[in-house]
């Protein structure tokens, strides 16, 4: 029994493997799971997943290409002005673990898209949620529009000629514009840039 339990593992780790880096720990967790209630179901054996459990925590610690410091996020994770944020527009943590994962003490994403077509909500998206991924500990939702510019060029959403003219557009979300952009400016995000942003967060986590 054991080495059949033993092989399914291996197999399972086999298949984080083809996953991101960042995604193999999580993935590993979910298939490990699957595969433990049905064990369950099957053997109806109390003491075996435990056993199950310590051989696989053996096996990812000599697989380093499967073990990562990956790990879901939890309310403890914010500040205080952050958490009230949710609370204010309904926002659960929850909800968040399907975007968002935490390692090495930062918030990064899952998501791999801005589920638009249009490149000026793109990079309006993209702004905000940059904007909530470096305050999300200190509670200051401040964005450089230079660190926008290299994820809109990730995401395959850049449009340079527009690019300083769609911030300007939407000079109402900062609190600290003034004239035209300054890429050595970190624009803070206004009351109405925190109602966009809370919109944002509920429209991507809808898509995943």
């Amino acid at each position: 029994m054991y080495e059949e339990l033993k092989a399914e593992i291996k197999e399972i780790i086999e298949i984080t493997k083809e996953c991101p880096a960042e995604l193999q720990q999580r993935c590993f967790e979910i298939l490990l799971d699957n595969y433990l209630q049905k064990f369950r179901a099957t053997k109806n054996v109390q003491t075996v997943p435990v056993q199950i459990e310590d051989k696989a925590d053996e096996i990812v610690v000599e697989n380093n290409e499967a073990s990562t410091s990956a790990s879901d996020i939890t309310e403890n994770d914010f500040h205080v002005k952050v958490r009230r944020f949710f609370q204010t527009n309904n926002i659960s943590v929850n909800d968040l673990n399907r975007i968002y994962y935490k390692e090495n003490g930062q918030l990064l994403p899952y998501y791999e898209s801005m589920h638009s077509t249009k490149m000026s909500e793109c990079q309006l998206r993209l702004t905000l949620l940059t904007a909530f991924e470096a305050g999300f500990a200190n509670g200051e939702f401040v964005v450089n529009g230079e660190n926008v510019r290299k994820r809109c060029q990730e995401l395959k959403c850049y449009d340079s000629p527009n690019f300083a003219t769609n911030f300007k557009n939407n000079a109402a979300l900062f609190d600290n514009w003034v004239d035209k952009y300054d890429k050595n400016t970190d624009y803070i995000l206004s009351v109405e840039g925190k109602k966009q942003l809370a919109q944002t967060l509920i429209k991507i986590i809808a898509e995943y």
